[in-house]
């Protein structure tokens, strides 16, 4: 598993994580659904998820298939409707390649 984070230049918190491995963390539930977006031409499924402790938080998750061996997991923590979209599409504007080893 390979865990990376993008933080945010301004006071260095985390605007976003990514998760590479070759099983999911999340476990989808179509109750979750939340917003879709676009990877690469395909269909992405972000799903609400929650910290009990701090229910004020949006949070949303997406996995995205690399291949028959591994998946990567994004997590968006924010408290704002307009940060998590600009996340969101952050997150979505990236390059994955399902025959990268690493």
């Amino acid at each position: 598993m390979l865990m990376c984070r993008a933080m945010r230049t301004e006071d260095g918190a985390e605007a976003f994580a990514l998760t590479f491995s070759s099983e999911s963390p999340l476990r989808p539930r179509d109750r979750d659904r939340a917003e879709r977006g676009m990877l690469d031409g395909k269909e992405v499924q972000w799903y609400r998820s929650e910290i009990a402790n701090d229910p004020t938080l949006l949070i949303r998750e997406a996995l995205i298939q690399l291949g028959e061996q591994r998946v990567v997991h994004i997590m968006v923590r924010t408290s704002d409707a307009e940060t998590l979209a600009k996340y969101q599409r952050l997150a979505l504007s990236l390059t994955f390649s399902a025959n990268q080893d690493h």
